[in-house]
C-alpha cells in the first residue's frame, strides 16, 4: 500500500492497524493524524504535571469542534461534536493496544498521585463562614486567585473545564461511548478515585450533621430526643454503608445500608422544609436561610456521592460518574457568582418583606363608602399635619444651619410629623403606592377565567379610589391649612412666614418644566420604596428576635412601667414595626439626600406632593393672590 503523501505514513509499527482507518476519508484521516500524535506521547514515567498537561491536551482534543465522519464517512445524526470525537478515540484505543495501556496508566498514576476530595466536597459549597464571609471570599477570589495545589485535581479540573456550558458539554456525551472507555481503560484505572469519594462522604456528612444542629435550627422543629434527629444519625448511616462498601459486603447487605442512608436523608431533607415552613410563616433571617440553603446542596451532593460509592446498578456507574462531573462543574461556576451568592437567602427574606408591606396595604384599600369617608377624613388630617411640616422645612432651609445639622433637623422634622401621623391614624397619598403595589401584586395570584379577572379588576378599582381618595384629602387640607396659617401670620405679625425674595426662589425651584422637579419627584418616589422595604424589614426583624416578648418580660421595662404596660408596649411594637420603620427611614432619606447632594456637588433634591404643596402654598401667600 503506497502511504508516502498520506498522514499515515508517520505511524509506528504498533498502529498498523490503522492505515485502514486512515485510507478511508480525508477528513477521518487528519483527525487520525492529529489523535496519533497525541496519543503517541503519552508516558506514565513523565512527571505529574506533564501527564496532568497530557490529560489536559487530550480533553481540548475532544472538546473541539467540527464535524468527525464516522469509519463510512457519514456523519451520526444526532451525535454531538465531542461524542463524535469520543467515539473515534474508543475506536482507536480498541485497534491499538499499546495506546490503550498508555492512557490507562496515565489516568490511573495520575489519579493515584492526586487528591479529589475538594473536587468532591466543596464546588457550590460554603466553607461555613457565613453569608458575609463568603461575599468576601469570593470578592478576594476574584482580585487575587489562589494558588493551586499541584496535588489537588480540582484547581486542574477548573482550568480544563471553567463555565457552566462546560458541563453542558459532558452531559451530551453519548452513554455507550463513555461506558466503551471505560471498558476500555478498565474499573482498576479509576480505583484511586474510590478513597476520595469515601472521604467526601465523611466530610458532607460531618458537615450537614452540624448545620442540622445548630441551636436556631433545633428551635424551630418540634421537641424530641436528641438521640432520634436525622442529623445525628447522618454521619453513623454514612459510615455504616462505607465500612460495608470497604468490606466487600454482599448485595443484600448493601442495600439494607442504601436504603437506611436513603431514609435517614429523607428525614434531614423534611427537617430542613419543616425549618423553612416556620420561617415563611413567622420570620426570615438571611443567614438561616442562607445556612439551610447550604444544607440542601449538601444533603444533594452526599446522595449522589453515596449513589457512586455503592452504585444500585454497576452498569450505571461511569455514567453516573460524568454527570456528577458535570453537576460539579456547574456547581464551581455559580460558586464564584456574586449574584448566585444572595439569589436564595435573599428571595426568603424578600418574600416576607412583601408580604409584610402588603399586609400593611390592605389597610389603605377602600372597599365601602363608610371606608371612602373614612380614608378621606384621614388624609384631610394627615393634610393638616403636614402644613406644619411644610412650615418648618421652610424655616429649616433657610436658616442657614451647617450641612449636617440642616439634614438632621430635615430628618427629625419629617420622622416625626411621619410618625405622628401613624399614631393619630391618618394618612398620606405619597406613602400609600409603595404599601397598596404590594398588596396588588399579591392579588395578582388569582385563578384564572372570567371570574379571576374581574376579581382583579375590582381590586385595582378600590387602590384608585383610595388613591385618589387621600390624594384629594392631604391636596384640599394642606392647601387650605397653610393659606389661613399664612394669612394669620400677615395678620397678627405684619409679615409672612416668608421674605419675598425666599417665596420667589420656592416658586422658581418648584416649577415643573424650568427645575429639576420631575426628576426629583422620581427619586422620591424611589426613596419612598426603599423606606417601605426598610419597614418590611424592620417588622421581620423584630418578630425574628422576638422584641415584643422580650420587652414585655424585661425587669427593667415592668418596674418603669409595670407589666401590663410593658405588654401593650410589646404588642404595640408587634403592630407598628413596620410604619415605625417606613416612616423613620423615610424621614431620615428625605432629609439626608439633598444634604448629600450638596456635599458631593450633585443636584439632588426630593419633591414630596403633599410637602411641596404645602410650600408652594406659603409662598403664595407671602406673594400675594396674583401669585
Amino acid at each position: 500500500m503506497a502511504v508516502s503523501h498520506s498522514p499515515a505514513s508517520d505511524v509506528s509499527p504498533t498502529s498498523e492497524p490503522l492505515l485502514v482507518l486512515f485510507t478511508e476519508a480525508p477528513e477521518r484521516s487528519a483527525l487520525l493524524s492529529e489523535l496519533h500524535g497525541l496519543l503517541a506521547s503519552a508516558s506514565a514515567e513523565a512527571p505529574l504535571p506533564e501527564r496532568l498537561a497530557w490529560l489536559e491536551r487530550l480533553v481540548r482534543w475532544l472538546r473541539a469542534g467540527g464535524a468527525v465522519p464516522s469509519r463510512r464517512g457519514l456523519l451520526a445524526p444526532v451525535e454531538s461534536a465531542g461524542s463524535a470525537r469520543l467515539r473515534l478515540l474508543v475506536e482507536v484505543l480498541t485497534q491499538v493496544p499499546v495506546w490503550r495501556e498508555a492512557v490507562r496508566d496515565v489516568v490511573s498514576t495520575s489519579l493515584a498521585e492526586t487528591s479529589a476530595l475538594r473536587l468532591l466536597s466543596e464546588p457550590g459549597l460554603s466553607t461555613g463562614r457565613g453569608l458575609l464571609g463568603d461575599l468576601v471570599a469570593r470578592l478576594g477570589q476574584r482580585l487575587v486567585p489562589a494558588v493551586a495545589d499541584e496535588r489537588e485535581l480540582a484547581p486542574w479540573v477548573w482550568r480544563l473545564l471553567p463555565g457552566a456550558e462546560d458541563g453542558a458539554w459532558l452531559e451530551e456525551l453519548s452513554e455507550e461511548h463513555v461506558r466503551a472507555l471505560h471498558t476500555l481503560l478498565g474499573a482498576d484505572c479509576f480505583a484511586p478515585l474510590g478513597t476520595s469519594v469515601e472521604d467526601a462522604v465523611a466530610v458532607l456528612a460531618a458537615r450537614a450533621s452540624a448545620l442540622g444542629l445548630a441551636g436556631d435550627v433545633l428551635s424551630r422543629l418540634p421537641p424530641a430526643p436528641l438521640a432520634h434527629s436525622a442529623f445525628v444519625q447522618l454521619p453513623r448511616a454514612c459510615e455504616a454503608l462505607r465500612v460495608a462498601v470497604r468490606g466487600g459486603a454482599s448485595e443484600q447487605v448493601l442495600e439494607r445500608e442504601r436504603e437506611a442512608c436513603a431514609e435517614v436523608i429523607a428525614r434531614c431533607h423534611a427537617a430542613r422544609r419543616a425549618v423553612l415552613h416556620h420561617l415563611h410563616a413567622h420570620a426570615v433571617d438571611t443567614d438561616l436561610v442562607y445556612r439551610l440553603e447550604l444544607l440542601g446542596q449538601l444533603l444533594e451532593r452526599l446522595e449522589a456521592l453515596l449513589w457512586l460509592l455503592a452504585p444500585d446498578e454497576a452498569q450505571r456507574l461511569p455514567c453516573g460518574a460524568v454527570r456528577l462531573l458535570a453537576s460539579l462543574v456547574r456547581a464551581h461556576a455559580r460558586g464564584r457568582s456574586i449574584a448566585g451568592l444572595f439569589r436564595g437567602s435573599v428571595r426568603c427574606i424578600s418574600r416576607r418583606i412583601f408580604e409584610h408591606t402588603g399586609e400593611v396595604g390592605r389597610h389603605y384599600i377602600t372597599t365601602s363608602l363608610d371606608d371612602y369617608h373614612r380614608l378621606v377624613g384621614a388624609a384631610a388630617g394627615g393634610g393638616l399635619l403636614t402644613a406644619g411640616t411644610a412650615a418648618f422645612k421652610l424655616l429649616i432651609g433657610f436658616a442657614a444651619l451647617p450641612l449636617f445639622f440642616q439634614g438632621l433637623a430635615a430628618s427629625a422634622n419629617y420622622a416625626f410629623s411621619f410618625l405622628l401621623i401613624q399614631v393619630l391614624g391618618f394618612t398620606l397619598a405619597t406613602k400609600q403606592p409603595s404599601m397598596t403595589a404590594a398588596a396588588l401584586a399579591a392579588s395578582l395570584d388569582v385563578k384564572a377565567g372570567d371570574t379571576g379577572m374581574r376579581s382583579l379588576v375590582a381590586h385595582l378599582a378600590s387602590i384608585t379610589r383610595s388613591q385618589l381618595a387621600s390624594v384629594f384629602g392631604n391636596l384640599g387640607a394642606v392647601v387650605t391649612t397653610a393659606t389661613f396659617v399664612g394669612i394669620a401670620l400677615q395678620a397678627l405679625r405684619g409679615q409672612s412666614l416668608l421674605e419675598r425674595h425666599e417665596a420667589e426662589y420656592v416658586v422658581r425651584s418648584l416649577h415643573p418644566f424650568r427645575s429639576g422637579t420631575l426628576l426629583f419627584a422620581a427619586l422620591t418616589g424611589v426613596l419612598l420604596w426603599c423606606s417601605s422595604v426598610f419597614g418590611g424589614w424592620l417588622e421581620n426583624w423584630v418578630h425574628y428576635r422576638r422584641v415584643p416578648e422580650a420587652l414585655a418580660r424585661h425587669p427593667g421595662v415592668i418596674h418603669l412601667l409595670g407589666e401590663a404596660r410593658a405588654r401593650r408596649l410589646g404588642t404595640a411594637l408587634a403592630r407598628h414595626a413596620c410604619g415605625l420603620g417606613a416612616n423613620v427611614s423615610l424621614g431620615v432619606l428625605l432629609g439626608m439626600t439633598p444634604v448629600l447632594g450638596q456635599f458631593f456637588g450633585l443636584p439632588l433634591d426630593v419633591r414630596h406632593v403633599t410637602l411641596s404643596a404645602g410650600t408652594l402654598t406659603f409662598a403664595g401667600a407671602a406673594l400675594g393672590p396674583e401669585w
